[in-house]
């Protein structure tokens, strides 16, 4: 029987992905917490049930993913293997989540029997990220490529993408508008975007590389 954790904040998408595991052959989802915030806290506490993977999501309010596994780097947590989902490209955030030891980057719109090859490469101890040749593509790309951005600026960046105001983000990320606009400013800077509209032209390139 594989055992697995889901970190998941959207309660219809976490609700689904549990059902989709627990449908699979010997899988069964021991454990799941709404954001990362509960998660470490229950780490803390030594309340984790015993699992062979964890998947976690990204993108979450309190804790996000990336937050989640510099916790557990900087404390030494011992724990089962963690594989990232998101429902962005995973060349937004390969970098940083192989750095921080995750072992896999799942997207949210991944087929069943590619979940399946996840958990069975993961749980064997291999890896679950795409093919290394999109690493070497996005590297092609012009300077600032996403990778050299922080966790929280790519968060900034693609609210911004989305037609987000500097308020609407400050209350989504739960963040200062001061902050927000000097994020704001540092990635005009790094991505060598003049105005928004350069940012977009900039999203939908790498949309269309992933």
């Amino acid at each position: 029987m594989t055992n697995i954790i889901v970190v998941e904040d959207h309660s219809l998408f976490r609700q689904g992905l549990i059902t989709i595991l627990e449908e699979q052959h010997e899988v069964e989802v021991v454990a799941q917490y709404q954001n990362g915030k509960e998660f470490i806290e229950a780490l803390e506490i030594k309340a984790i049930p015993k699992a062979d993977m964890i998947f976690l999501d990204i993108s979450m309010p309190w804790l996000s993913g990336l937050e989640v596994l510099k916790i557990i780097e900087r404390k030494g947590y011992i724990i089962p293997p963690i594989c990232m989902l998101s429902m962005y490209p995973e060349h937004f955030y390969l970098k940083q989540v192989k750095e921080l030891g995750a072992k896999g980057y799942l997207n949210k719109d991944i087929a069943i029997e590619d979940l399946r090859t996840a958990i069975d490469s993961i749980v064997t101890g291999g890896f679950a990220f795409s093919d290394e040749r999109q690493s070497k593509k996005n590297k092609e790309t012009p300077s600032g490529y996403l990778e050299n951005l922080s966790s929280r600026e790519v968060e900034v960046f693609k609210c911004l993408t989305q037609g987000m105001t500097v308020k609407e983000i400050a209350f989504d990320l739960d963040i200062s508008v001061k902050t927000i606009s000097t994020y704001k400013t540092r990635l005009m800077d790094k991505l060598g975007a003049e105005t928004l509209s350069d940012l977009l032209k900039l999203a939908l390139m790498y949309e269309s590389e992933g």
